[in-house]
């Protein structure tokens, strides 16, 4: 975000009774955790985002903070200290800051010096301004202390219960963005933020706004037991924290000299590495960005031990550093098979006969382990939102379309219920001597078996212009091995509902990696993955779905 608030407001005046001893002579925000203050690491995320100027107010033991930043610096930005005699608490606090503020200070971050967050401040700010807000707090639907009443719409209108409001209530993070004419306006006064908070939603409701965060991490530091906890869990190794030649070191192994870091993504980062003696293997270092990346190691050894699947032998893990050392298998996948002229039937063919053995040994093989959620209405629910949120946009559509869309779990939910890989497409099938190896199979969960079969055969990936006619070959063959027992027009008829529910999936991914992540690579397989949504939408009957995704694949890609 080009245009971040370029100045931030840490609280740090606090006494810390809560945290005492630890606080008797060092504020709170200064106390270690790990191998830094804590608010290195609010400020660390502040700095990320594009604060260039920190102001900090101090009271107690002033000197700490002087000897944190001796220079006045954090990395490159400034960091100005504004000492308080006498405690103004949250809102005085702010009041004597104002003026600090200059006409480049449209917003400015308030983050309580006590916090951990890993809140998206980019969009939080952006939510603030397309909503005109004079104050957006940062709140979560889950907290102990959760007395902030907003509406629907996002007004705040009630905090800590003192207007009597009825509406939802959600828990104040202790982070909120303001403008600075709302900062020049507290009352140079002893008291909370809260009460200027308060005076604003009397006076104009909309005027404060809250933004709901939904990340994983937030901690308000408040007891000792809590702090205790939290440094203890700082201590123990940082899974995917290691380099990847740290982590090659550890397994015995060195990265392969002018070799590529091979492809990755999800929080893994996957390099070709060998041994003294010239064995290649490929290292995988994981991080718990995605709870299924730990799955990996124990699910290839029970689909390759208990299955008889073709997946790379796992050679060796260290799970609390996220280190996975996996047999090398090569480069070739279906998808580069499938770039020559003649298409790879063999390949494809071994292919729809592992996922097929998948689905018969999979239950067995896989009893105990925790997979990921099984697919059910809330799965196929996300699926469709994910389409909606990603690749429509605001865009103005036929009803009728999301209606159908509706029908398409009802369709599936009454398949029986299988093993299936869920991400079984060409770039996840590795090919040696004709025969395929699975992979990226992280994601392994109970589902509905046509979901891998129509995966394959409308994969977006695979632009063949013959692929019409392959797609025939792949859907009998997948009848063959499934030893399917209906009629051919029953298989048929689900094979074309999975894979229009699969494609609503697969391109809601690329609209969210392309638009939301940064990668617009994955953009340009969206209007194929449209193109074939609207195939496979059409066979199945649902028309007026078909026409909006030929409608979508025609407009031009952007990446905003």
């Amino acid at each position: 975000m080009t245009d971040f608030p370029r100045t931030a407001f840490i609280l740090g005046a606090g006494l810390g009774t809560r945290l005492r001893p630890l606080t008797e002579h060092c504020p709170k925000p200064l106390l270690r955790l790990g191998d830094e203050p804590l608010v290195f690491r609010a400020m660390r995320a502040l700095h990320q985002a594009g604060t260039r100027r920190f102001l900090i107010n101090t009271h107690h033991c002033p000197e700490a903070w002087t000897q944190a930043f001796p220079a006045g610096k954090f990395l490159d930005a400034e960091v100005r200290l504004v000492h308080e005699p006498v405690l103004l608490d949250t809102g005085g606090g702010l009041a004597n800051v104002a003026e600090l503020l200059t006409d480049e200070d449209r917003d400015l971050i308030v983050w309580n010096g006590d916090i951990l967050s890993g809140v998206d401040l980019a969009a939080a700010v952006e939510h603030h301004r397309s909503n005109g807000a004079e104050a957006t707090l940062v709140v979560r639907e889950q907290g102990p202390v959760k007395n902030v009443r907003i509406t629907d719409e996002g007004d705040v209108t009630d905090l800590r219960d003192r207007r009597g409001a009825t509406d939802p209530a959600y828990q104040y993070t202790g982070i909120c963005v303001v403008t600075r004419a709302f900062a020049l306006g507290v009352p140079k006064e002893i008291e909370s933020l809260v009460e200027h908070f308060l005076r604003r939603v009397g006076e104009r409701l909309g005027s404060v706004q809250g933004y709901l965060d939904g990340s994983k991490l937030w901690h308000d530091l408040g007891t000792l037991e809590e702090f205790e906890k939290l440094r203890a869990e700082l201590a123990r190794p940082i899974r995917g924290r290691l380099s990847v030649e740290e982590a090659a070191g550890l397994v015995g192994y060195l990265p392969v000299a002018d070799e590529a870091v091979l492809k990755g993504g999800s929080g893994r980062r996957f390099q070709r590495v060998a041994n003294l003696s010239g064995h290649t293997a490929v290292l995988c270092v994981y991080d718990d960005s995605r709870p299924e990346n730990r799955l990996y190691g124990p699910l290839a050894r029970a689909l390759r031990d208990k299955a008889e699947l073709n997946v790379p032998l796992v050679l060796g893990e260290d799970d609390p550093q996220g280190v996975l050392l996996l047999e090398d298998l090569g480069s070739t996948d279906l998808w580069s098979l499938a770039q020559q002229p003649a298409f790879p039937w063999p390949a494809f063919a071994s292919a729809l006969e592992q996922v097929a053995r998948l689905h018969r040994e999979g239950p067995a093989a896989t009893e105990g382990l925790p997979l990921m959620e099984a697919f059910g209405p809330k799965l196929y629910q996300w699926e469709r939102d994910y389409f909606r949120e990603n690749v429509i946009e605001g865009r103005r559509f036929d009803r009728g379309a999301i209606n159908e869309m509706e029908t398409l779990a009802k369709e599936l939910a009454g398949r029986p219920v299988v093993t299936i890989h869920r991400d079984f497409q060409s770039q996840n099938i590795l090919v040696r001597d004709d025969e395929a190896w699975l992979i990226d199979f992280q994601g392994l969960r109970q589902g509905c078996a046509f979901y891998d079969f129509a995966s394959l055969a409308f994969d977006p990936y695979l632009k063949r212009p013959d692929m019409d006619l392959w797609r025939i070959e792949i859907e009998d063959h997948a009848r063959e091995v499934s030893e399917w027992k209906g009629s051919a027009d029953e298989f048929t008829h689900l094979f074309h509902v999975a894979a229009t529910q699969r494609l609503l999936q697969a391109c809601g991914a690329y609209g969210f990696l392309g638009r939301k992540q940064g990668r617009p690579d994955f953009l340009a397989h969206l209007p194929q993955g449209l193109a074939n949504l609207a195939i496979a939408a059409s066979l199945t009957g649902r028309r007026k779905l078909a026409a909006l995704a030929k409608e979508l694949a025609a407009a031009p890609v952007s990446a905003r």
